[in-house]
Order: structure tokens, then C-alpha cells, then sequence
């Protein structure tokens, strides 16, 4: 056994499942910090908000549109991704609002039923389709790291979600407040209305990317913060950068699992690995 770099037409298929891993497991452990202090629940995570399922859907519905039609649609299932997803978020924004601002324990609820109806969508199209593309479906929803994806693409979403995860850090301080009771964080000059509403896109569009480019992946979003917490008790500033560090490498970790694990019928999906 000896270690090298890969040959030259071999690199850049591990190439693009790093960064994308560097890429995903960033967001959805920002976005699941972003989350909990959101939702005041330790428990938090980008799944809570049906933001998986409604990506999701959006796919299903496009696969099948495709498939119905026998016609390439531009954008495909990233298109389908975020128009799900997007459709998700604005249903679960709008209706836990109350009285101007978003009350975290009706966000939770309405995002499960969400979740639940989405899912039974995406059931549905199953249904719809012939077996041979069920098979695309369930892959999909397994989640994966690309291994062919365009390089200024990865920069687009990459660089996005750098400028999301810097936000977070620089509200730091307010958010250090907003775990206080409303009252307390109130009575410190922090408005709770603003700064949720700040959390939940921002979050969300984390989580958002996340889905579009490795689809659904559990569990990241959900311990990356706490794996951060563990290591450093600090303000959400710097937790906002460690939490991004651990996200990374859990999903980068994942990766390097699933490429030891040969069952017969390829490498296992990496939503298996991180479950």
C-alpha cells in the first residue's frame, strides 16, 4: 500500500467531491447553528423547515416534466431544487408570521407539515414514473457529492456561501442575545423580528445550496454545532467559524469512508455514511 496524489485523469474526480464537500458540510453546519439559535431548540436543523423535501419535490416534479416530455429542461434538477426549495421556504415564512415577526414554535410546526406534505409529493411522482427512473429518484434522495461539476459553478456556490457564513459571524454578538428570553434580549437593544428574519434566509439559503448541489444529507446541519461547542465554548462569532470547520470535515470524513466501502454496486451513497 503506498500513498500519491491520483493520476492526472483521475485527480480531478476527487477533486470536485472535496471541495464540494468542503462546500456542503460548511452550509449545513452554519445553517444548522443559524437554526437553533433561531428556533431557541438544540434539535434545530435544515430538515426542520422542509427545506429537504421541498428541494426534493422540485426535483421529482422535474425529472418527471423530462421524462413526460422527452425534452432537456435548462437547468434541470437544480432548477428543480431551487424552485422547491424556494416554494418551501416563502410557504413556511409566511405562515409563521405573527404580528410582524416569525414565532419560532409555529416555524417548527409548519415546517414539519410541510415536510410531511412534500414528501408525500415526492411519493407521488414515484408512483408516476417507470421503475428504471425510481431508481435516479432514490440516489437523489440518498444524497451524493458530485464528482463532474463545472469549476465556476463550485465558485458561484462556494463563494456564496463564504459571504453567508461571514453574515453570521458578524451578528455574533446579537445573536450571544437573542438566546436570551425576549424579554432580556429586548431589554439589551436587540430586535428579535429583525434578527430572525435575517436568520432564517440567510440559514435557509445555506441549507438551500447545501440540497442543490449534494441533495438531501442528514445530520450535519444537526451536529456540526454542537461538535463545535464541544471544542470551544466562545461567542457565535468565532462558533459561526468553527462550526464551519467541523461541518467541513465531517462531510469530508464521510467522503473518505465511503470510498473504502465497496459493497459490488459502486460506492455507497455519502446521506448513508453521515446517517
Amino acid at each position: 500500500l503506498s500513498l500519491a496524489l491520483p493520476a492526472g485523469n483521475v485527480l480531478a474526480y476527487r477533486l470536485v467531491p472535496l471541495f464540494a464537500a468542503l462546500i456542503v458540510g460548511s452550509a449545513l453546519g452554519v445553517s444548522g447553528m443559524g437554526l437553533q439559535v433561531l428556533l431557541r431548540n438544540p434539535l434545530a436543523s435544515p430538515w426542520i423547515l422542509g427545506l429537504s423535501s421541498g428541494a426534493g419535490l422540485g426535483v421529482m416534479a422535474m425529472m418527471f416534466i423530462e421524462h413526460s416530455t422527452g425534452n432537456s429542461i435548462l437547468g434541470g434538477q437544480t432548477f428543480g431544487a431551487i424552485v422547491g426549495a424556494v416554494f418551501s421556504l416563502l410557504l413556511v415564512f409566511g405562515l409563521s408570521r405573527k404580528r410582524g415577526g416569525i414565532d419560532p414554535m409555529t416555524m417548527v410546526l409548519v415546517g414539519v407539515v410541510i415536510s410531511v406534505l412534500c414528501g408525500a409529493g415526492i411519493m407521488v411522482f414515484q408512483h408516476l414514473v417507470p421503475m428504471g427512473l425510481r431508481g435516479s429518484f432514490t440516489t437523489w434522495l440518498m444524497g451524493s457529492l458530485p464528482e463532474v461539476e463545472s469549476w465556476w459553478r463550485l465558485g458561484i456556490l462556494g463563494g456564496v456561501v463564504f459571504c453567508g457564513i461571514a453574515l453570521i459571524a458578524w451578528w455574533g454578538p446579537t445573536l450571544d442575545a437573542a438566546c436570551l428570553s425576549d424579554d432580556e434580549a429586548k431589554s439589551v437593544g436587540v430586535d428579535l423580528p429583525k434578527i430572525r428574519r435575517r436568520l432564517f434566509f440567510v440559514s435557509s439559503l445555506l441549507a438551500a445550496i447545501g440540497v442543490i448541489l449534494a441533495g438531501p444529507i442528514a445530520f450535519v446541519g444537526l451536529i456540526a454545532p454542537h461538535g463545535a461547542r464541544l471544542i470551544m465554548r466562545s461567542s457565535h462569532r468565532f462558533l459561526a467559524i468553527a462550526t464551519a470547520f467541523v461541518g467541513a470535515l465531517l462531510l469530508l470524513g464521510a467522503d473518505d469512508i465511503r470510498q473504502l466501502i465497496d459493497l459490488g454496486t459502486g460506492r455507497l451513497p455519502i446521506g448513508i455514511i453521515t446517517s
